[in-house]
């Protein structure tokens, strides 16, 4: 964070203690014009936030600043003094440690699992009252039960979501179909893939239902139709994003889109993670502005 702005203002307030405070006569007066890149930006609301990339704009803000009337700036110095003078040091500290304390409150209540292997390890805080699901509790609440309905995730459950071949193994069609079999059962995949994609993968499960594209597209079985859930939405905004998305797939080497009927969907499994992510972050404020 840049806190030169900080300083100005201390310094044009003065300190009233200094062999210098008796020079400092009147109304003390700070007018700022800042990047709007800077750590400290969203903190000074009385500054002009510019865009120094446009040169346009900073030169209006600039004359702006100079412009207004004195009344103003010493109401805005009169602000920024004020939150600075209360947010130092040990008022950053003080919160930090705060939210230290107030994340970490239960945690020594709390049974840790470590979860995944290599870069993919985790260790996972759980509720005190947390047990693990009984392998023998689900074959009597099976048994017992008369009507059943089964939601089965994809990517990452029935396959691993690293997995280079995503197309399901002869052994989970079969797992499916002997479900699907059992009249008290109504069996569905759902998932993000599209419909296309669910529908060429389990065309060997004639009983299964798919829920495409997170639900929006719906079939009870093979021979049904499918079904929309909502209304037709209007996808003419991917027409603008796709040209976006592209520059950053361009730009991340291992990142894909994937392109649906009522979505478009930016993979980077494969792809370096850090610099994805900020890819990521970077693409979602660009398609924001547009």
């Amino acid at each position: 964070m840049n806190l030169t702005p900080y300083e100005y203002i201390v310094c044009r307030q003065g300190l009233p203690s200094s062999e210098s405070a008796p020079e400092v006569s009147g109304p003390r007066k700070s007018m700022l014009v800042v990047s709007e890149f800077i750590g400290c930006s969203p903190s000074l609301s009385g500054a002009i936030r510019v865009n120094p990339w446009n040169t346009e704009a900073t030169a209006e803000s600039l004359n702006e600043a100079i412009s207004m009337s004195e009344r103003e700036k010493q109401l805005r110095h009169e602000k920024h003094y004020r939150y600075v003078s209360t947010h130092d040091v040990a008022y950053w500290s003080r919160s930090f440690i705060q939210d230290l304390e107030r994340a970490c409150k239960d945690h020594f209540r709390k049974p840790c699992w470590g979860i995944g292997l290599g870069f993919g390890f985790r260790v996972v805080a759980l509720d005190p009252n947390f047990a693990k699901l009984s392998f023998d509790s689900i074959l009597m609440s099976y048994g017992r039960s008369k009507s059943r309905a089964i939601f089965l995730d994809y990517d990452g459950t029935l396959v691993p979501q690293a997995s280079i071949n995503q197309r399901p193994s002869e052994e989970l069609v079969s797992i499916i179909n002997t479900l699907c079999s059992d009249r008290n059962n109504i069996v569905f995949i759902v998932s993000g893939r599209s419909k296309a994609s669910l529908a060429s993968m389990f065309s060997s499960c004639p009983m299964l239902g798919i829920a495409a594209e997170h639900g929006y597209f719906l079939r009870w079985n093979r021979d049904e139709d499918w079904q929309i859930s909502a209304q037709s939405p209007d996808v003419g905004w991917m027409q603008m994003a796709e040209p976006v998305m592209n520059l950053y797939t361009e730009a991340t080497d291992g990142s894909y889109i994937e392109t649906k009927e009522t979505a478009l969907v930016w993979h980077h499994r494969d792809a370096d993670q850090g610099f994805a992510s900020s890819q990521q972050r970077r693409c979602l404020i660009t398609l924001k502005v547009y």
